[in-house]
């Protein structure tokens, strides 16, 4: 199963078991936490478009912080990830030569997916603060692991979850907790995927066939902890339509406007059920997740779904009173129908705010969100305190989304939460 769950390859064993042998040596050595009062040493593992476009940047341009090692199994990747960290930067294939090295405080995991729970919880073991990006794992059994391993060795983990660093999310957030809204009882999120011209092909895309590895690409490393399977462009390049790698972009993008949802409404645990609607469409039913998805989540107190139709993409809360939708271009809410006060007025008028600060992520910026969350990230290395987007709340959202995968690895049937697994009923 692609969740990172159930998948009995021997090679996938023995790969595990080698790296199982290396953490625990590390795990023995682990350094005590305690605040970072110096400068700051950083390492990058992924070298990808989000590694070199958005954390590395950033994290450079905090004052006090040195990167000291890039790693990447694409060697193209690598020696980008050198040029843009600078000349004593050192590079590195294999994540667990880092982990090795007693000067780093601070590891950035920007790796797929299904990287990011191995890497996270050694980082832990071996005495290191965490940067991961969203989704904490494809894997729930893996962000259960990531959190045990952030509270067993007190290490500060943030999930690159940057909404929670942003101006218009915040101003929404006031919004919202003012009671403005009023009672919510359902939450929508949505996230446009598919054809981009809104129509699907009158043929789907055949699937991909097996291709040679190409040169400076370590594939046995690539896929870690998933099964083994044959090597194709698409699998390196668009590993997220790969259940072994990660959960489509239910998890990739439906995260994010999820998490937006719970951190408005105070969700703290995955939600009591979820099931998911699916179909192939612009692609053959290849192992491949599904082009078009919907996901219902019921919670204690109100329901939510996911969508990849076409359209704004956002958060969108309904309440008695009032309805939100919010994304990173800024917010707007209206009056719920029917609703009016005793004078046959609206309870409020109608508005739209035009307000963003993601900006462009090649260019590191104080105030953007990122920028925000790398140096909440970092300054909560120097206090011990727990970060705006810590793991247990990266778990708490990408849970869902991962109950939503595992209905549609079951065939729609419906999943249960029950505490510390998913079952489909």
């Amino acid at each position: 199963m692609a969740l990172g769950d159930n998948m009995p390859m021997e090679s996938r064993r023995s790969f595990i078991a080698r790296g199982a042998a290396g953490v625990a040596a590390l795990g023995a050595s682990a350094a005590p936490s305690r605040a970072v009062s110096g400068e700051i040493v950083a390492a990058l593992v992924g070298c990808g478009s989000r590694g070199l476009g958005a954390l590395l940047p950033n994290f450079r341009a905090v004052e006090g912080v040195r990167i000291a090692a890039v790693c990447d199994v694409f060697k193209p990747n690598l020696e980008k990830g050198a040029a843009a960290a600078g000349s004593k930067a050192d590079t590195y294939g294999d994540y667990r030569r880092i982990l090795e090295r007693k000067d780093i405080h601070v590891v950035m995991v920007a790796t797929p997916d299904h990287w990011h729970g191995p890497i996270t919880v050694a980082a832990c073991e071996s005495g290191k603060d965490v940067y991961v990006e969203k989704p904490l794992s494809n894997s729930i059994s893996e962000c259960l692991k990531m959190v045990e391993a952030a509270r067993k060795y007190n290490r500060v983990v943030q999930v690159g979850l940057q909404q929670r660093s942003s101006a218009p999310f915040l101003e929404a957030y006031k919004l919202v907790r003012s009671g403005m809204l009023g009672r919510i009882r359902q939450a929508l999120v949505i996230n446009p995927t598919g054809n981009p011209r809104g129509a699907a092909p009158a043929v789907p895309t055949p699937a991909p066939k097996e291709e040679p590895i190409p040169a400076g690409l370590d594939w046995e490393m690539f896929q870690g902890p998933a099964p083994r399977r044959p090597y194709t462009r698409t699998r390196q390049r668009s590993w997220r339509d790969y259940w072994e790698y990660g959960a489509g972009t239910l998890s990739d993008w439906g995260v994010h406007v999820l998490d937006v949802a719970h951190w408005y409404l105070g969700v703290s645990k995955p939600p009591v059920t979820a099931a998911a609607a699916y179909a192939w469409l612009n692609r053959a039913d290849d192992g491949r997740t599904p082009d078009t998805v919907d996901v219902a989540w019921r919670y204690d107190n109100f329901v939510a779904s996911y969508s990849s139709r076409s359209d704004e993409i956002g958060t969108y809360l309904f309440g008695d009173l009032g309805i939100l939708h919010v994304n990173r271009s800024g917010y707007s809410v209206r009056p719920s129908p029917g609703n009016s006060g005793p004078d046959g007025k609206p309870l409020f008028e109608a508005q739209k705010v035009e307000l963003r600060d993601e900006g462009p992520a090649s260019r590191p910026l104080a105030e953007t969100d990122t920028g925000k969350h790398v140096r909440n990230f970092l300054e909560c290395v120097r206090t011990r305190q727990r970060p705006v987007a810590d793991v247990e709340i990266g778990a708490t959202s990408t849970i869902p989304t991962l109950m939503g995968a595992l209905s549609i690895l079951n065939q729609g049937k419906a999943v249960r939460w029950e505490g510390s697994s998913a079952r489909p009923l």
